[in-house]
C-alpha cells in the first residue's frame, strides 16, 4: 500500500508482534513528528534504561507486557530499595510508550496505578546558609564572579537549571526589569520580574560579560559558550562548598524561593505564574514551610494558646 507522495505507508496490523525497542523506537518517531520537547524524550529514553535492567528488552516481544510483568518490575525496585517516587517516576517514563502499544492493538490493555508514597519534607536553604553564599567574593575571577551571580540569579527568579542555562542577554530588559524565560519544561514561555538588587547585580555582570551580540546566553563558560548541565551543576557544588555549605542542589534554591515567597506571605497565584506550574497542586509541592518557620509563629495561631492568653488576662485584670 503506497501513500500519496509515493512512498510506502507504513502500517501496524492487529495481531502484529514486534519488540518492544521497536515499540520505542516508533513512539520516539511520533514524539519527534509532534515536537515534544527533547527533556521528555530524554526522560523516555532513561526511563527505558532503566526498564532494560529488568528484563532484557531485546528480547522482550511487546504481547508479553502485561500487568504482571510490571508488578514485577515495581518488585524489583522495590527489592532494589528503590523509594516509592522514584519508582512512580519510572513507570511514568515507560507508560505513555506501553499505552501507545495498546492504541496500536499490540498490547492487551491494562491499567497503570501510582505505588502509595509518603511525602518528604523538602529541605531548603536557612537564612544563615543564604547570607553565606549571597555574599559577594573578595577575589573576582569571572567563573566564582559569574557562580556568584548565578546563585543571586536563582534566589530572584526561581527558576530551574535548564531555563538558566537557556536564557540570552535580549531575553534580560533591566529597563522594564523583565526577564522572559522562552525554555522551559512546559513549553511554555514566561516573564518573571527581576527585583531591584538583581537588577543591580546584572547590570554590573553584563559590563563584565562584554557579549558582542544580545543573540549570545547570558551566563557562559570562560570562552563566552554555552553553559553544559554538568558544568553548572559542578560549578554550583564547588561554590558551595568553598563557602563550608553542604548542601548544594541547583534545584534546592527553587523550593527555597517559593518557601520564602510563602513566609513573606506572597500571593500563592503570583507564585504559580512565576514558577511556571499549570496547577497549585504543584505549586503545593515546593512551598512545604520550613518547621523553623512554622515553629517561630506557632504560638500566634495555636488555640490552646489563644484561649490560655485570654484566660490569663482575664486573672490578671
Amino acid at each position: 500500500m503506497k501513500a500519496k507522495n509515493g512512498l510506502r505507508k507504513m502500517t501496524m496490523t492487529k495481531g502484529e508482534d514486534i519488540t518492544f525497542p521497536e515499540l520505542q523506537k516508533r513512539y520516539l518517531k511520533k514524539c519527534l513528528v509532534n515536537n515534544l520537547s527533547e527533556h521528555t524524550i530524554k526522560f523516555y529514553e532513561v526511563s527505558c534504561k532503566s526498564f532494560n535492567k529488568f528484563i532484557n528488552l531485546t528480547e522482550l516481544m511487546v504481547s508479553d507486557v502485561t500487568r504482571d510483568l510490571m508488578d514485577d518490575y515495581i518488585l524489583h525496585l522495590k527489592g532494589r530499595g528503590v523509594k516509592a517516587v522514584t519508582i512512580n517516576t519510572y513507570i511514568h517514563g515507560i507508560s505513555p510508550i506501553i499505552k501507545y502499544g495498546m492504541s496500536m492493538g499490540l498490547i492487551l490493555e491494562f491499567g497503570f496505578k501510582e505505588i502509595k508514597t509518603t511525602e518528604e519534607i523538602k529541605q531548603i536553604y536557612t537564612h544563615e546558609e543564604l547570607k553565606i553564599l549571597l555574599a559577594k567574593p573578595q577575589v573576582k575571577s569571572f567563573t566564582e564572579y559569574r557562580n556568584w551571580v548565578i546563585i543571586n540569579f536563582l534566589m530572584g527568579t526561581g527558576i530551574r537549571a535548564l531555563e538558566l542555562r537557556s536564557i540570552k542577554i535580549k531575553d534580560v530588559d533591566l529597563t522594564a526589569s523583565m526577564l522572559l524565560v522562552s525554555r522551559t519544561k512546559s513549553r511554555r514561555q514566561r516573564n518573571i520580574p527581576i527585583s531591584r538588587s538583581l537588577n543591580k547585580i546584572l547590570l554590573e555582570y553584563l559590563d563584565v560579560r562584554k557579549a558582542e551580540n544580545v543573540e549570545e546566553f547570558l551566563f557562559c563558560n570562560e570562552f563566552g559558550q554555552y553553559l553544559p548541565r554538568t558544568t553548572l551543576q559542578h560549578a554550583v557544588i564547588r561554590y558551595c562548598q568553598t563557602r563550608g555549605i553542604a548542601k548544594h542542589s541547583i534545584h534546592l534554591f527553587r523550593h527555597t524561593f517559593a518557601n520564602m515567597w510563602i513566609i513573606n506571605k506572597g500571593d500563592i497565584f503570583s507564585l504559580q505564574k512565576i514558577l511556571g506550574h499549570s496547577s497549585l497542586k504543584q505549586v503545593n509541592h515546593y512551598a512545604n514551610l520550613a518547621m523553623e518557620d512554622v515553629k517561630r509563629n506557632f504560638d500566634s495561631f495555636c488555640a490552646l494558646e489563644s484561649i490560655v492568653v485570654t484566660d490569663r488576662n482575664r486573672i490578671h485584670r
